[in-house]
């Protein structure tokens, strides 16, 4: 089962991330507040954690999208849950909604394929 996921995640970096990678900086871009920009913060741990979170759910957004249109829209919209910057009234409530629909994504393409696999080895 560990191989299955690991192959899966491959999979999805594979195909998916030079546009997540073109989308996490302009979108981390976005976010950014030019004038307070220093040395210090472009360094800083943050920006390396955010990156990456980032980089990893636009790449399983963007696979979504490819095979389900209306699943691969919600988990972009999902995404811009996640920075205070964009809907300030609710800061730090809507990140839940973000993080479990994609959990549940990857679990539902996970099960798919060990469910496949299942399908292909029995005799029927």
């Amino acid at each position: 089962m560990y191989f299955t996921i690991i192959y899966m995640l491959k999979n999805l970096v594979k195909n998916n991330y030079k546009s997540a990678l073109i989308t996490t900086f302009v979108f981390m871009l976005l976010l950014t507040d030019l004038s307070s920009l220093t040395i210090n913060s472009l360094i800083s741990l943050n920006l390396i954690y955010s990156f990456a979170m980032y980089f990893g759910l636009f790449i399983i957004a963007f696979d979504s999208l490819k095979s389900y249109k209306i699943i691969g829209t919600f988990l972009l919209i999902s995404i811009f849950f996640l920075p205070p910057n964009i809907f300030s009234n609710y800061k730090g409530l809507l990140f839940p909604v973000t993080y479990l629909s994609f959990i549940t994504y990857i679990g539902f393409i996970v099960s798919k394929q060990l469910f496949t696999k299942w399908k292909k080895n029995q005799v029927l």
